[in-house]
């Protein structure tokens, strides 16, 4: 162990974890703790902020254990976070279940999403032109119409990874790329809040909770300092310089871009995969893609624009058939997984293209967030019957592997019919892990798959930014130069790929079935809706 370390510590949907690392960008030390999602309601997830603490505070001391003398060595630390809400609230926790916390994958704002699509604001042109219930906005005027004594409550609201800095430094502020992705905050604007769309919604006191005592900053930034509190909570020194942080998907993004990006931008996407996908792309300007979200300023690199792609549920999606199908193990775990891809893979080195050829998904479970913009669509399936057993069971693990991957086809191209110029997705995030995926990524996607030789791209990401804060490196870019790992293309298999076009074309003809489906389900709810709909 030798030079300054960096600390890097991610929240997950289930888990924090984090990471050490030194300049070079090498791994010295990964380790995780687990907190509980809570379900109250249908389309409901939240949690409770003092479990997600001590899953970090559980997480960080572990992992400087194992490195014997890390804790004096550490120059800055930095938090990623999926983009979960935080809020605070005088006389305890606001939310059911004695919660604080609203999850990503949380649906409660699908009428208000709706509602807030139909109204032609500004903001919309940056959200892919509709808004999806999984962005704070919805969330929160959900809380103040369904449940206003909580919302009365409220005294602060943040983005998670904001939330879990102020834990740390007692600082009060904004990443941009919070902001940026997550709020009605446009940050190319002179005046960045959408004032007047919160005036529209009645919610123009949501600013009297959001509004910190610090300006925002950029990803990379001193967020504050480490408190004695909280270094005693981390197994750190106090004063330690705590970055800006950002989403977990931009932090995974960081951590495969690899060396030399700035001058290849247009042509590289990142796809972090896990519970959810996320696709990001860079450009140096401003344009705007329906059905997707962003152009975001600022939202990683200072003056640059992201568009951020996704799936809202793909490796959960395969978690569902482990736990649900009757012939799977009954629960999800990296060992099912292993012996489910295994399984797969074996039949179809028996098989080939003729397994499974019947079944196709479209994979909506949770409303489509790119290309269609639609949070309230679902998923389709074909060739399902009456069969339980090991067979049907390995062919819907099968058929929901290679539908994720067909719908990352789908989105890399409509990112290409709108300016960019895609040869090459960087991989990155749980799905790695998965041997299926990974063979359907390079054989079904018809690009170039960069594969990064380190077992943690999102911490490592998050550690670049601590290198920011720190002053080991002037900006992101040179941080991408000093720590990015080495990469490989990863070839596909020629013979594979006619079947997975014709794959691919039966999934488009069901994409646009299933939406023609859905809005004519739509008008006839409408149809048939009371004059008055209850709360």
């Amino acid at each position: 162990m030798s030079g300054p370390l960096l600390v890097g510590i991610d929240v997950g949907t289930l888990s924090a974890r984090a990471g050490l690392f030194d300049l070079r960008g090498a791994c010295l030390s990964a380790t995780s703790a687990g907190f509980e999602l809570i379900r109250p309601d249908e389309h409901q997830a939240v949690y409770r902020m003092d479990a997600i603490w001590g899953a970090v505070g559980e997480a960080v001391r572990t992992c400087l254990a194992r490195v014997p003398g890390s804790a004096s060595a550490v120059a800055a630390l930095a938090f990623d976070a999926t983009a979960s809400l935080a809020l605070r609230a005088a006389g305890g926790p606001p939310l059911a279940g004695g919660a604080d916390v609203v999850c990503w994958m949380d649906h409660r704002g699908e009428r208000e999403a709706e509602e807030i699509g139909r109204s032609g604001d500004r903001l919309l042109r940056y959200t892919g032109g509709t808004m999806f219930p999984e962005i704070h906005l919805p969330k929160l005027l959900w809380l103040k119409r369904r449940d206003p004594a909580a919302w009365a409550r409220v005294t602060a609201a943040r983005d998670l990874c904001d939330e879990l800095a102020f834990r740390a430094t007692g600082t009060d502020r904004h990443s941009l790329c919070g902001l940026a992705c997550k709020w009605p905050y446009l940050p190319a604007d002179p005046e960045p809040w959408r004032r007047e769309l919160l005036d529209r919604l009645g919610l123009a006191d949501l600013l009297d909770r959001a509004l910190p005592d610090m300006p925002p900053a950029p990803v990379g930034a001193v967020h504050g300092h480490l408190t004695p509190k909280a270094a005693a909570e981390l197994g750190l020194e106090a004063g330690r310089p705590v970055a800006v942080g950002l989403i977990d998907a931009e932090a995974g993004t960081l951590g495969v871009l690899g060396r030399g990006y700035r001058a290849r931008m247009n042509e590289v996407c990142a796809l972090i995969g896990g519970t959810s996908t996320s696709y990001m792309a860079f450009a140096i300007d401003e344009r705007t893609i329906p059905g997707v979200w962003g152009p975001f300023r600022d939202a990683v690199f200072p003056g640059y624009w992201m568009h951020e792609s996704g799936q809202s549920l793909t490796g959960a999606a395969l978690d569902a058939v482990l736990a649900q199908h009757p012939a799977g193990p009954g629960e999800a775990s990296p060992e099912a997984h292993a012996s489910a891809a295994a399984a797969v893979l074996a039949r179809l080195d028996q098989e080939g293209p003729a397994f499974a050829a019947q079944r196709h998904l479209v994979p909506d479970w949770l409303g489509n967030r790119s290309p269609l913009g639609n949070g309230a669509v679902r998923a389709l399936a074909t060739g399902l019957g009456p069969e339980t057993g090991e067979r049907a069971f390995l062919e819907a693990y099968y058929a929901t592997a290679r539908a994720v991957v067909l719908q990352a086809r789908h989105i890399i191209e409509h990112l290409n019919v709108h300016g960019y110029a895609i040869r090459r997705v960087a991989l990155s995030g749980g799905h790695l892990r998965n041997p299926l995926l990974t063979r359907f990524y390079c054989d079904a996607l018809g690009l170039d798959v960069v594969l990064s030789d380190t077992p943690e791209p999102v911490l490592l990401g998050t550690a670049m930014t601590a290198a920011v804060a720190a002053g080991l490196v002037p900006d992101l870019f040179a941080a991408l130069d000093a720590m990015a790992p080495v990469q490989s293309v990863a070839s596909a298999d020629p013979a594979w790929k006619a079947p997975h076009a014709a794959a691919y074309a039966i999934y488009r003809g069901l994409f646009e079935a299933r939406n023609e489906a859905a809005e004519a389900g739509r008008r006839l709810a409408a149809s048939l809706a009371p004059a008055t709909e209850p709360a």
